[in-house]
């Protein structure tokens, strides 16, 4: 038992949980394509738009519904094909409909998406 509690302790010390408190909607709030977006968001856009801890640089920019600014058909195709040698498209891996989500889950967050470890840099 207690190697068990040692490797989950370890592994959420290593990998820390991407958490959006304080900054959007309750679950219940967010539409199904909302909580969708949200999924795929940490799952392939959080390693590099989400700091790691208050100290850490990200890779790409905070993501919000301020950063986007109406210009969804720009993310969109920046998310598909790619912005040059800093970020990859994800043209093959992602469907426009898994892209609509990420931008509808955006519109919710009015600032940049923080983790557990930024937002709790004790732990």
């Amino acid at each position: 038992m207690k190697r068990v509690a040692s490797i989950f302790i370890l592994f959420f010390t290593i990998f820390p949980i991407t958490v959006f408190a304080q900054q959007s909607p309750t679950k219940s709030a967010m539409s199904e394509t909302q909580k969708e977006g949200r999924r795929v968001f940490q799952q392939k856009c959080a390693m590099c738009h989400v700091p790691a801890s208050s100290s850490a640089k990200t890779l790409g920019t905070g993501l919000s519904k301020t950063t986007l600014d109406g210009n969804e058909d720009a993310l969109r195709e920046t998310i598909m094909n790619g912005l040059g040698n800093t970020m990859p498209g994800f043209k093959y891996t992602l469907t426009s409909t898994q892209v609509g989500n990420i931008i509808d889950f955006l519109k919710t967050l009015d600032t940049p998406a923080r983790t557990l470890a930024s937002e709790h840099p004790e732990r």
